[in-house]
């Protein structure tokens, strides 16, 4: 049977994208924030790394977001099916409980994931930020470039993982934040 482009093989293959991400590495993010901020966050899985340990770990790094509206959309639901506090109760279960297999699933994996995130505000400048910044940007567009070439078959998969390898040893093992960006454990 020939997947037209509708039905279950298309609904599959945007799930996989979904769970996947653009990236087999990891994932560049640029936002702005408030007071003509911008944020930059580079996050690089180890190399190596399996295509569902990538996933698990993309489900437990997303669970903040996903567990919230699972609490929300099964409150809603119970809340016209049972009383408040027994669908309060149930609603909060089943969503820490899926961030609980989340964390399970995702293992060893979550612990070696590599985030570099600076913040860089309008106005006076900051070296240290800036400074930051640049590297995010560089080590983003390393990994950029090699996605690029072996798209091109201009480099092989081991070249690739190689060039991933260089990016993933040169951020540090916990997260480095500029000032005014809070870190774990560190209160803005």
């Amino acid at each position: 049977m020939e997947d037209n482009g509708t039905g279950p093989g298309l609904l599959r293959r945007r799930w996989l994208r979904m769970l996947d991400g653009e990236c087999c590495w990891g994932s560049m993010d640029i936002r702005p924030d408030r007071f003509g901020a911008i944020r930059y966050r580079l996050v690089v899985y180890p190399p190596g790394i399996s295509e569902t340990e990538r996933r698990r770990v993309r489900v437990w790094r997303g669970w903040p977001l996903w567990g919230a509206l699972l609490w929300i959309v099964s409150e809603i639901w119970l809340g016209n099916l049972i009383a408040p506090w027994p669908a309060f109760a149930i609603s909060s279960a089943a969503s820490l409980g899926s961030g609980a297999v989340a964390l399970a699933l995702a293992g060893d994996a979550r612990t070696r994931v590599r985030t570099m995130g600076t913040m860089v505000v309008a106005g006076p400048y900051e070296p240290t930020s800036a400074a930051v910044c640049r590297k995010v940007q560089t080590l983003a567009e390393s990994l950029a470039e090699a996605d690029a070439q072996r798209e091109q078959g201009q480099i092989s998969a081991i070249d690739h993982e190689v060039a991933w390898w260089r990016v993933y040893d040169q951020m540090p093992a916990r997260r480095i934040a500029a000032p005014g960006v809070p870190s774990p454990g560190r209160a803005a």
